[in-house]
């Protein structure tokens, strides 16, 4: 074992000091090192010392604290606030990237609300129109030209053309028009019934065969198709009452009780002062009398439903019990009897779809009710209305930092409108946004519009032919 130490003493003691001169390790200064290399200090104080390193050398107490001090060595003043700064850029580059999601997600949330609630008053407005006229007709044609109505203690309807839809233009193109659609809302079958007995007045009780269905409490519309006289409108107040005296017309027939309430119902007391022109029916024509007439069954209510737009919201109401009064802004409330649809609507243009003829189902034109005869449309001129359109303007819930609608769009017909365009041909209505009400010193043309369109067909009318 002797022989073999000395055998390789060189390379032993080179490899130990090869390893301890690597590693530093040199008497008391490895105890330096390892205490500088345990204490994580910054970059410069794991540079070790060059008096640390050196064979054989052991460090002083001078070197020891100066050592020490290289450890316990931390950031500067400088250091930190550069830091602080970069920290609070970042977490405002945050802040304000959250806040603006949040923002674009609340818009497009609302934005796509107000869009769903649009075309859910479109279809509404779609739905009354497909049922317009709905037991007013009899015969291929209206069962009156005009009609005579009151309603709990006022006269409604006195000699105004019956429209099954009709249309008021709003004045002007920055204005909306107001649609109202008038029909039955009876559920189930419609019944027209002929009336069997001559009326000795207009107050008379009203007789009809026996095949219809009636009943108490019934709205009903009584008229002589093509005589060119006004319908009465009527309530039923009691049990129809079947008779066998139908005056040699019928073997059996029923009587229609009419009640009369001077505060409720659709029987004014005297009809000579409720109505200019009262009118009597009866199987015969002449002496007086109106006929052949016959009573159209409307159901438990007689429904005239309007739409426009008040304080930028599409709304609903029943036109035939009055016009409510106007809306309030802030708080957002409506008069008693208005039903909000659709909120954001801000304009509503709409026109008749016309033909050539009554005879025709052909539309030929589209025509605004703001000119003659279109404004106040005569028996003849409601026969060519077969159609409508609609065009509803909606608006942005929040308006931009800057101006992101076009002044104008002209569509392909040439028609130029301030704001986005409706329908493409020439007679399209105009869309005139610039007197919209806007919040502060924003324009109309801060807030992005949509445009929504329906065409609805008069399926009664069409129908009748």
């Amino acid at each position: 074992m002797a022989r073999r130490s000395q055998r390789h003493p060189a390379r032993r003691r080179g490899r130990s000091a090869a390893d301890r001169g690597r590693r530093g390790w040199t008497g008391h200064g490895s105890l330096v090192l390892a205490a500088r290399w345990r204490c994580a200090p910054p970059v410069r104080c794991l540079q070790p010392d060059p008096m640390a390193v050196r064979p054989g050398r052991i460090p002083s107490s001078h070197h020891l604290r100066r050592a020490a001090r290289l450890c316990e060595r931390g950031a500067s003043l400088v250091e930190l606030m550069v830091a602080m700064t970069i920290g609070l850029i970042v977490a405002l580059i945050v802040v304000a990237t959250v806040t603006g999601v949040g923002s674009n997600l609340r818009n497009v949330g609302a934005n796509a609300a107000a869009q769903v609630s649009t075309q859910v008053g479109l279809g509404l407005i779609d739905e009354a129109g497909r049922s317009a006229g709905a037991g007013l007709y009899s015969n291929g044609s209206l069962i009156c030209p005009t009609i005579n109505a009151w309603f709990s203690g006022a006269t409604r309807l006195n000699g105004a053309t019956l429209m099954p839809a009709r249309i008021t233009d709003g004045g002007a193109d920055t204005a909306s028009d107001v649609l109202v659609f008038t029909g039955s809302t009876a559920a189930g079958p419609l019944s027209n019934m002929p009336v069997i007995v001559n009326m000795a007045s207009a107050a008379d009780t009203i007789t009809v065969n026996d095949s219809g269905l009636i009943g108490a409490n019934d709205v009903a519309l009584i008229g002589a198709p093509g005589q060119n006289v006004p319908c009465t409108l009527f309530q039923v107040t009691a049990a129809p009452v079947v008779i066998a005296a139908c005056a040699g017309n019928a073997t059996s027939c029923k009587q229609l009780p009419r009640g009369t309430d001077p505060n409720l119902g659709y029987n004014p007391p005297d009809l000579a002062v409720a109505f200019a022109t009262p009118q009597r029916y009866g199987f015969t024509n002449g002496g007086g009398v109106a006929g052949p007439a016959s009573v159209s069954r409307l159901g438990a209510g007689f429904r005239q439903t309007a739409f426009r737009i008040e304080c930028q919201a599409l709304v609903t109401f029943n036109a035939f019990t009055g016009v409510p009064g106007p809306c309030t802004s802030n708080p957002l409330s409506f008069a008693a009897g208005v039903d909000a649809l659709a909120s954001d609507i801000v304009l509503m243009h709409a026109q008749y779809g016309i033909s050539a003829t009554g005879a025709s189902d052909v539309v030929t034109g589209w025509v605004g009710a703001n000119a003659p005869p279109w404004n106040n449309p005569g028996p003849a001129d409601v026969e060519r209305i077969k159609a409508i359109r609609v065009v509803l303007v909606s608006r942005s819930k929040e308006a931009a930092s800057t101006e992101v609608t076009a002044a104008t769009c002209t569509n392909a017909a040439g028609v130029v409108n301030t704001g986005p365009c409706s329908f493409q041909d020439a007679a399209a209505p105009v869309i005139d946004l610039s007197a919209t009400p806007v919040a502060g010193s924003l324009t109309w043309r801060n807030y992005r519009y949509r445009v929504h369109r329906a065409v609805i067909p008069l399926r009664n009318v069409l129908w009748s032919n």
